[in-house]
């Protein structure tokens, strides 16, 4: 089965690919606006994330399933394309997308890793004791901790460069970076999430399990975070979905 799983993965890319192309070229943007398009490119995302870093299926039990879940999620909502907005039509809002959707891949790995490191899974060759750094593969093993602690920092770069993004468009829009939106102080709140393990982990030597513990903590609490924005009356610029209200 591993032997149809990277083809198999190009052939989910290429389709889901298509399908994006032909809706950006209609509606004139990237999959930005509106849950179903927010669910099509996490699922994309996913898979690309799973054709570059993980082409011995280590993590599909997890990805692939939550993929999958995402995509049945976003075709609940309306598919109808819409135009963006004139304050989200710039291609640094495009960007600042992109970064969070960068953000999301990796974090998603790195809470596979972190469930990976909490059930012992078998999906991993044997591990045996290693120095300060934690368990260690053998020869020519995969180093899980390593893993899910270099995904966790790549999340927390693509997350940075996504708010300094964000911004810079901020200024260029309102005239200050930071103009307290609902939006802006849960960013905050999710940043620290995934702050708190990082800094816990090189600074203080936290151990493998506190570490993975927090990790998923931050993952849920992410995800709680970015629904809370779609179902509860916050009133921010940021439009997310149209389905459930209006922001002003």
């Amino acid at each position: 089965m591993k032997k149809l799983y990277i083809p198999a993965l190009f052939v989910a890319l290429l389709i889901e690919g298509v399908y994006i192309g032909i809706r950006w070229f209609h509606t004139g943007h990237p999959p930005i606006f509106g849950t179903f398009e927010a669910a099509l490119s996490a699922s994309w995302m996913l898979i690309l994330f799973s054709v570059l870093i993980d082409r011995k299926a280590r993590f599909a039990w997890f990805i692939i399933p939550f993929a999958a879940l995402m995509l049945v999620y976003g075709l609940n909502f309306d598919k109808t394309g819409k135009p963006l907005v004139i304050s989200e039509q710039s291609y640094w809002v495009w960007f600042h997308a992109l970064f969070a959707w960068i953000a999301y891949g990796f974090y998603a790995f790195s809470f596979a890793g972190a469930v990976g490191i909490l059930a012992k899974s078998p999906s991993f060759p044997p591990l045996k004791k290693g120095g300060e750094g934690g368990l260690k593969g053998g020869k020519g093993g995969f180093d899980l901790d390593v893993f899910t602690c270099e995904t966790l920092l790549w999340g927390f770069l693509a997350q940075t460069i996504m708010f300094v993004l964000g911004s810079y468009y901020s200024i260029r829009l309102h005239g200050s970076w930071w103009v307290w939106d609902p939006v802006e102080y849960l960013f905050i709140v999710s940043w620290f999430l995934y702050a708190i393990p990082i800094h816990g982990r090189i600074l203080y030597g936290w151990g493998l399990k506190r570490t993975a513990w927090l990790i998923i903590l931050g993952m849920i609490g992410t995800m709680l975070l970015y629904w809370s924005l779609i179902y509860f009356p916050f009133s921010t610029y940021h439009i997310f979905d149209t389905e459930f209200k209006s922001h002003f």
